[in-house]
């Protein structure tokens, strides 16, 4: 193809960009490749092929894109922020660390680079540092998505249900369409005995996601809590729907079939939960624990 000339390559980049954000994965691949193929010290060039890579589910070919793009550009932090995406899509979250760290000390208003590097600590068990970074990214962006959820998940694995509890509610405030919130407050409010507000927070659970085993599944423990024995059967039925092999569902409905004086039914149920902690034991994953 004719050499590019210098003030052609913010055009060529324009051009990768308004491919990529139509979803013309190939021709943006395309066009960045022969762009680098003439301008190979390009960083932004690279950038550009990483994102597209990445996009297209190359996560190994879009690492050495990012890294060639952080040899040619240090200080640009939005390129270690690309970096640590191609190894979060992996769940790669130690090799995540080191460049969201960098991302953050280069650009330290980055909210999303906080929160991601707040779940990297968290998945690698470091919660204090996961929790402060957390707080910096709802700091910079007290509306940013997932945030208050995610610093619940980490009051919640700490011990701290009080804390979790009203982070997981300004999640909901915030972002009413995210289901998992609703449940993670509905186990909260079940554990403290407040079995109203447990109920309303499941159901809305369940309005959300209606084929999802959680919202069920806490609801018919509630309602057998509230000696509603027929209607924990059914929403206990419907959690084991969608997972057939909860040892916890199948203990609980065992439970409640007891109580209904259907012996053949809560014995059967008792049975499947002997199979699958058998199943689970036999291969190396030891007794279902409790659900969260």
């Amino acid at each position: 193809m004719p050499r590019l000339l210098a003030q052609d390559v913010s055009s060529l980049e324009d051009r990768i960009r308004s491919a990529i954000e139509s979803g013309q994965i190939g021709a943006a691949l395309n066009l960045a490749r022969q762009g680098i193929q003439q301008y190979p010290k390009s960083s932004d060039l690279q950038q550009l092929l990483g994102v597209a890579l990445l996009k297209k589910g190359l996560a190994d070919e879009a690492r050495p894109a990012f890294q060639r793009a952080i040899e040619l550009e240090p200080n640009t932090p939005d390129n270690y922020f690309d970096l640590a995406l191609v190894e979060l899509s992996q769940n790669r979250y130690q090799a995540a660390v080191g460049p969201l760290e960098k991302c953050v000390q280069l650009k330290p208003d980055n909210a999303e680079a906080h929160l991601l590097l707040g779940r990297s600590y968290h998945n690698l068990n470091q919660t204090l540092p996961a929790i402060e970074q957390f707080k910096k990214a709802l700091a910079i962006n007290p509306r940013l998505p997932l945030a208050h959820y995610h610093l619940g998940y980490a009051y919640q694995s700490r011990g701290d249900l009080g804390a979790a509890l009203g982070e997981f509610k300004q999640e909901i405030g915030l972002n009413p369409g995210f289901e998992e919130a609703y449940w993670l407050a509905g186990n909260i409010e079940l554990k403290r005995g407040n079995l109203d507000a447990a109920a309303d927070l499941y159901r809305r659970a369940i309005a959300l996601k209606p084929d999802r085993y959680d919202g069920h599944y806490g609801l018919g423990r509630v309602l057998r809590n509230e000696k509603d024995y027929a209607g924990a059967a059914d929403e206990l039925r419907l959690a084991l729907a969608a997972k057939p092999k909860s040892v916890e569902a199948h203990y609980a409905l065992a439970e409640v079939y007891q109580r209904m004086g259907r012996t053949d039914d809560a014995r059967r149920e008792f049975d499947q939960c002997a199979r699958l902690n058998a199943q689970q034991q036999a291969a190396g994953a030891g007794i279902a624990g409790q659900h969260p």
